[in-house]
């Protein structure tokens, strides 16, 4: 039988929560001269079962975790890869908490080959992309039909480009150029 252990109470930093003796100070919580108080915000979780109080957080950090789909900018695109300025996990309004600089290796950008990196991206480029790995430095994939960009701007001009078959077409200086493109590429601008 599964023990639920939340008490639907919401504490507030500095709350006391729990006696030492009963429990043990959990994530979100810590110890003072044997009580334990709330750390942060949050419903309060007392753990008959294991011992342990903690505070469930409302709106907890963003700490990128391998599988995490991102949004980023492309600050630099060298010929082995692209490097990316992490803005925001989907899906959450919350900022990036833990490292926001990554990479995308040359073989990671597309499924298909890709000689040199900058002929993909290009330093503005706003990118969909997954997260590989984190530690010890965090890298991102591009492969797949949803990742890649989702807004580009003129190499040339700097106004948004729109997407023409496969490649992008700038109306204001008559100019084309090649990325690799997300499925949805400037949706959420019209949204």
């Amino acid at each position: 039988m599964i023990q639920l252990t939340r008490t639907g109470k919401k504490v507030l930093p500095g709350d006391e929560v729990a006696i030492a003796e009963e429990y043990m100070s959990g994530e979100g919580t810590y110890e003072k001269d044997g009580k334990i108080f709330a750390r942060a915000v949050g419903e309060l979780d007392l753990d008959a079962r294991e011992k342990l109080a903690k505070v469930i957080l409302d709106n907890p950090p963003v700490v990128l975790q391998e599988g995490d789909l991102v949004i980023g900018e492309v600050t630099d695109a060298k010929p082995a890869m692209a490097i990316v300025n992490v803005l925001a996990q989907e899906g959450r309004d919350r900022a990036v908490s833990s490292e926001t600089l990554a990479s995308v290796h040359v073989s990671k950008l597309s499924s298909s080959y890709v000689e040199d990196a900058g002929d993909v991206m290009r330093p503005g480029d706003i990118i969909r992309a997954q997260v590989i790995q984190v530690d010890p430095s965090v890298q991102l994939s591009t492969a797949g039909p949803h990742f890649g960009v989702i807004r580009a701007l003129c190499g040339r001009c700097r106004n948004p480009m729109e997407r023409k078959g496969r490649s992008l077409y700038c109306e204001h200086c008559d100019r084309s150029e090649n990325r690799k493109l997300a499925d949805d590429y400037r949706a959420f601008d019209k949204a």
